[in-house]
């Protein structure tokens, strides 16, 4: 499994969430579930912060794949109400 993570790591999130990127939040979701600011956040999915390397580490991926989940149980539950 440490093996699936590193592959993982090595994939940029920015590309993981090109299906959905336009549709979602990401000021929202940044202060809500990370309690950071939205610059935080796209300096993480550019992989650099004032030209220094900068990506998710494995607690911050985490915690944005929690987040979209969160969401996407959120989304559905209030589709199912319709």
């Amino acid at each position: 499994m440490a093996q699936a993570k590193t592959i993982q790591q090595h994939t940029n999130v920015r590309e993981i969430l090109t299906d959905v990127y336009e549709e979602i939040n990401w000021a929202f979701l940044a202060k809500k579930y990370f309690g950071k600011s939205r610059s935080w956040l796209y300096h993480k999915f550019s992989g650099k912060n004032n030209g220094v390397d900068d990506d998710f580490s494995d607690e911050d991926r985490d915690k944005l794949k929690d987040a979209l989940n969160d969401i996407a149980r959120r989304l559905m539950a209030t589709a199912e109400r319709l």
